[in-house]
């Protein structure tokens, strides 16, 4: 089953992150606990560590980009599974 990468709160006032760089791109296989991004907001600049273990099917947010806090930044599956409802 898939699994969502969300860019995480880290803080309660922030309303939005900044992903500075992504460390695996798609197709890599990542393993749990294995940082895959790198995201900035105002108070931190942090590696997020993939949720779970399988393949970076797809990244949502480019570097460089803005996106909402706990919104949906890439998702990690089994290739050829479905995830068009998570997007």
């Amino acid at each position: 089953m898939a699994t969502r990468v969300l860019m995480p709160q880290a803080g309660q006032d922030l309303e939005t992150g900044n992903v500075t760089q992504w460390l695996k791109a798609e197709g890599d296989l990542v393993t749990k606990g294995e940082s895959i991004v790198a995201i900035e907001t105002e108070k931190i600049s942090v590696e997020v560590e993939a949720p779970a273990s399988g393949t970076l099917l797809r990244i949502l947010v480019p570097a460089g980009e803005d996106t909402p806090i706990l919104s949906t930044i890439a998702i990690i599956g089994e290739p050829g599974e479905d995830i068009s409802g998570l997007e």
